[in-house]
């Protein structure tokens, strides 16, 4: 497993650096501004350094889950399956039939999956198990 860890990291930071590098180049490239003469190099290097310094914010941003609620997938998806597993519950409860009560497993086990994922995005402070 750790073979793979050695392996994966370099790979993924290999891809990020490919990416950013790419933008960087771009943006360069299409700044009428900017040729590769010596005396242009600085105006590279700020372009250099602004867009690595942004694409690596947006990326921690994402991996550190700082990111704002409203941008949240596991917020948003917590929610819907909250509203979903909610209003199949309430359906369950005031049908008028008398419902078995294995038919309410389901939508239970939802609503406390998607409390136990609300709870870890915005609350918890350590991964379970650290």
């Amino acid at each position: 497993m750790s073979q793979q860890q050695n392996f994966l990291g370099p790979l993924i930071a290999g891809k990020v650096l490919e990416t950013v590098i790419g933008r960087v180049l771009d943006k360069v490239a299409v700044n009428p501004k900017i040729s590769l003469e010596p005396q242009d190099v600085p105006a590279v290097r700020e372009v250099v350094a602004d867009t690595v310094r942004r694409e690596l914010e947006a990326r921690e941003q994402h991996s550190t889950n700082s990111e704002p609620a409203y941008q949240s997938r596991v917020a948003q998806g917590s929610v819907a399956s909250f509203l979903g597993a909610a209003a199949l519950f309430a359906e369950l409860w005031t049908n008028g039939v008398p419902d078995a009560p294995t038919l309410y497993v389901a939508p239970v086990t939802i609503l406390f999956g998607s409390v136990w994922a609300l709870y870890g995005r915005f609350i918890a402070k350590k991964p379970v198990g650290a």
